[in-house]
């Protein structure tokens, strides 16, 4: 129970961080949304090393223990065709929403374009570091280690980690965080299969470096 507590609050953790440090600026009697893009972006980067370094502190035993597991017995080779089906239908899925929806990328997508533009090592940061080590602990290392179902953990840490993707809740942007669903579902599979978060903090990071290298070319 101690063990699913901790889980469970370092979940909730993840979902207010952000807003415990702009509440911050509040209480000190600034507008953050009036900072300028540089104070933000300095404010989003330590937000996002504190917050690491929390979830590392916590969780180092786990994590030294899947690095060794990992070292000594896996292979991402084995895990690539089940990667790749997840990257495939969520190609899939965008073209077809496109369609639906008339909408050419979700919000959380165009913001991030706008962002590379602006501070490209930021974002760089923030997506093939920040990102697949706190996502997957979260999603993947979080959910897994409150629910021991299978296929319970595969669809609800595939939703949480679309839903965690979503700009806003009207019907075209929600639909339009089917493929990061389709994404998280495959992540967590991998996870079920290797039980080592290594695995997908790995597949994490090439996919979200390829698509960095992508949109900044």
């Amino acid at each position: 129970m101690r063990k699913i507590i901790k889980n469970l609050l370092f979940f909730v953790l993840y979902l207010i961080f952000d807003g415990l440090i702009v509440s911050l600026f509040y209480l000190n009697g600034i507008d953050y949304q009036k900072l300028p893009l540089i104070k933000k972006v300095l404010t989003a980067f330590i937000s996002n090393v504190l917050l690491m370094g929390i979830i590392f502190y916590f969780y180092k035993d786990e994590i030294k223990e899947d690095f060794y597991d990992f070292k000594e017995r896996h292979n991402l080779s084995k895990y690539i065709g089940i990667y790749l089906i997840g990257v495939l239908l969520m190609a899939l899925s965008n073209i077809i929403l496109q369609r639906i929806t008339n909408i050419e990328i979700g919000g959380n997508e165009e913001a991030i374009r706008k962002l590379i533009k602006e501070v490209p090592l930021y974002i760089f940061f923030s997506s093939v570091i920040f990102a697949p080590f706190v996502e997957e602990m979260i999603f993947r290392k979080c959910i897994r280690n409150i629910i021991h179902n299978k296929y319970l953990f595969i669809i609800i840490s595939g939703f949480a980690f679309g839903i965690l993707h979503i700009s806003d809740f009207s019907i075209g942007q929600i639909l339009m965080g089917i493929p990061y669903i389709i994404m998280g579902i495959d992540f967590a599979y991998i996870y079920y299969k290797t039980d080592n978060i290594y695995t997908t903090m790995i597949f994490h990071l090439c996919h979200n470096l390829i698509l960095f290298l992508i949109q900044l070319l």
